[in-house]
């Protein structure tokens, strides 16, 4: 089990706020590799209209052939915290069986999880 000692057990209850605020941060403009805003990339992406997804646990970015070189680094930086951030907030990462952001070309960008029982969460993130 992965989950960081002296934390709370699992909080099923926490995993839509912790989601929010990991996808949140991802697309905001502190997420900023080599000079470059990873938020800027994604937008290109999306003009082209293609549907963007980040399978945070499998390491993937869909459309792979569009993912610049802060994309995927920034995508490294992000996945290296994210047991920690999700800890933080009582989650435990060995819980979760899906973590994707998902930014449709046409609609609003969501974080999605499904959890070891099956339960979907979805939550919009802005």
């Amino acid at each position: 089990m992965s989950f960081i000692e002296g934390h709370e057990p699992m909080k099923y209850e926490n995993i839509n706020s912790a989601m929010h605020e990991f996808g949140r941060s991802y697309l905001s403009l502190m997420n900023c590799v080599d000079g470059v805003y990873v938020l800027d990339d994604i937008f290109d992406i999306r003009k082209k209209d293609y549907d963007i997804e980040i399978d945070w646990l499998n390491d993937r970015f869909t459309p792979e052939s569009e993912a610049t070189g802060p994309i995927r680094r920034s995508m490294a930086d992000w996945r290296a915290d994210l047991e920690r951030h999700l800890a933080s907030r009582d989650v435990d990462i060995d819980f979760i069986h899906v973590l994707k952001l998902v930014f449709p070309a046409r609609g609003a960008c969501f974080m999605w999880a499904v959890d070891d029982r099956g339960r979907e969460y979805k939550i919009y993130v802005s």
